[in-house]
């Protein structure tokens, strides 16, 4: 398969729209006090790696990543506060969809 913008953005598409369904359950968790939102948290993870695997399949080793991701996700894992793994999770979402993003430049549209 020849890469190009469109069908990157067909690959990590349906991993970013997952996310924000997700986000937007974790804050209406979060502001409601349900008590533990870590269910919420291990799915925002599951979707963070398999985004990782897919952009993997895509690059090859040229994967993009955001810094230390790795250690973050360690931390998303082990956290103690919800709050705290809802945030770098966010975060790492924010980072990889921007080196994405970059990465898209340097192919054809079609």
């Amino acid at each position: 398969m020849t890469l190009s913008r469109k069908s990157i953005d067909q690959a990590v598409s349906p991993f970013y729209e997952e996310w924000a369904d997700l986000r937007q359950q974790m804050q209406s968790c979060f502001q409601q006090q349900a008590g533990d939102c870590r269910e919420l948290i291990a799915q925002g993870y599951g979707v963070y790696k398999a985004l990782q695997k897919t952009l993997v399949g895509l690059f090859g080793s040229a994967a993009p990543s955001p810094l230390n991701e790795n250690e973050r996700l360690e931390f998303v894992r082990n956290s103690k506060s919800a709050h705290a793994a809802s945030r770098q999770l966010e975060q790492l979402f924010g980072e990889l969809k921007k080196k994405v993003a970059r990465i898209k430049i340097g192919y054809p549209a079609e």
